[in-house]
């Protein structure tokens, strides 16, 4: 029996996205996109604005609906971008809808910087499964999309071997 693996993601401005997509492609995973029903800015300040003041508030948006369903498989990656040092809202609702327990899972998530405790807060968010690893990348796409792929795919390929 083979490993099912499921890439889940949140992507505003496209950073996570990017790495969700390598990982999915190198790995042969399933491609799940959190989508909520009300999205935030996707630019300039009010961006910012909204997207902290959600995390600070401990919001919790509805998510649309998924075309797979998570707990039907083995390994799951799951990425987010930093949102005021934590992971964003819509991950939180991925969190609260599914109670993912005895999975392998493997965290990342993409900033302008510095991550904060967000893959620590992902990780105790998650207690109950098996966490392989996590990674953080800085600026994928203005950066150098084609070497942050690279290290998402090399890093993907060596935790499923």
């Amino acid at each position: 029996m083979s490993c099912r693996i499921l890439v889940i993601y949140y992507s505003l401005d496209g950073n996570t996205r990017l790495i969700a997509e390598a990982i999915a492609k190198e790995v042969g995973a399933d491609l799940l996109e959190l989508k909520t029903d009300k999205e935030p800015p996707s630019r300039g300040f009010m961006k910012y604005l909204w997207g902290g003041r959600q995390v600070f508030m401990k919001q919790v948006p509805s998510l649309l609906p998924f075309a797979y369903h998570p707990l039907d498989y083995d390994f799951l990656f799951i990425g987010t971008p930093v949102w005021a040092f934590s992971y964003t809202p819509a991950v939180a609702a991925f969190f609260d809808r599914f109670p993912v327990t005895g999975k392998k899972i493997a965290l990342f998530c993409c900033s302008g910087g510095m991550c904060g405790k967000t893959l620590v807060k992902m990780r105790r968010r998650l207690r109950g499964n098996e966490i392989l690893a996590d990674k953080h990348f800085v600026e994928p796409l203005r950066l150098s999309p084609e070497k942050a792929a690279g290290e998402a795919r090399r890093w993907a390929r060596a935790l499923v071997g």
